[in-house]
């Protein structure tokens, strides 16, 4: 969610949340093998907060790719904030790919929570995962993410048995520069750009991918994975207010 003035100063004043926050433990469930349409993969106590379609694996039919959250009132905290509380929503979410099925249906390719980590603490600036959060653009998955000052994005492929992670990119701004990672696992490379906010000046440069393994969609964990750390090379500093 983004944090408004009002709340940051809110929660300025209260100096922090004054006891540690106890998050409940949750179990993921697993979903079904196949089912008739998207609602035949939803379990019990989840909702559908996303659902796009599109061919995925190449067979010319619509798959389908849907976005889930656990809805339990137990998982939403009051936390305290000035002289009141403030509602934390800690329900996890997780992402299904299903894909058609010749004589109808859809069967299940691949499921993962790994990709939304829960929000485990107020106030963190992130926007709501919804509607625009997932998307099926020319057979490739997209997954987006909104950030208080900037953006990432992760591009899937299905690629020899997996949805195989295909592309990354992140923008951010902090000291009066903008940050634009674009990884591409196919080629190995990636563009790093660090410019002025003023749109006055940038720095562009290449860099190749160190070796290892890249996650696939069903073993993605983004408490544990982090993109930039297979760029290498040096960073890329930002130009400085008046330079060359």
């Amino acid at each position: 969610m983004r944090i408004s003035a009002a709340l940051l100063g809110a929660l300025c004043a209260s100096q922090a949340v004054a006891q540690p926050l106890v998050i409940p433990p949750v179990r993921y469930p697993a979903l079904p093998r196949a089912a008739a349409d998207a609602a035949g993969f939803v379990p019990a106590g989840w909702t559908i907060v996303a659902s796009k379609r599109g061919d995925l694996n190449g067979d010319g039919a619509a798959d389908l790719v849907l976005l889930l959250r656990m809805r339990d009132a137990a998982n939403i905290l009051a936390v305290p904030l000035g002289d009141g509380t403030e509602p934390l929503d800690t329900n996890p979410h997780m992402i299904a790919v299903a894909f058609a099925e010749p004589r109808g249906g859809y069967g299940l390719a691949v499921s993962n929570h790994g990709l939304f980590p829960r929000q485990t603490w107020p106030w963190t600036g992130e926007d709501p995962l919804g509607e625009d959060t997932i998307g099926v653009e020319g057979g490739v998955l997209r997954v987006d993410f909104g950030h208080l000052r900037g953006a990432s994005s992760f591009r899937f492929r299905w690629q020899a048995g997996a949805m195989r992670l295909i592309g990354y990119e992140s923008s951010g701004a902090a000291a009066g520069c903008v940050h634009r990672v674009s990884i591409n696992y196919s080629s190995g490379r990636a563009r790093l750009e660090n410019g002025l906010i003023s749109g006055d000046r940038s720095r562009v440069a290449w860099r190749r991918l160190r070796g290892g393994d890249r996650p696939t969609l069903d073993r993605i964990d983004l408490e544990t994975f982090i993109p930039d750390l297979a760029v290498a090379g040096p960073p890329v500093a930002c130009p400085e207010e008046g330079g060359d």
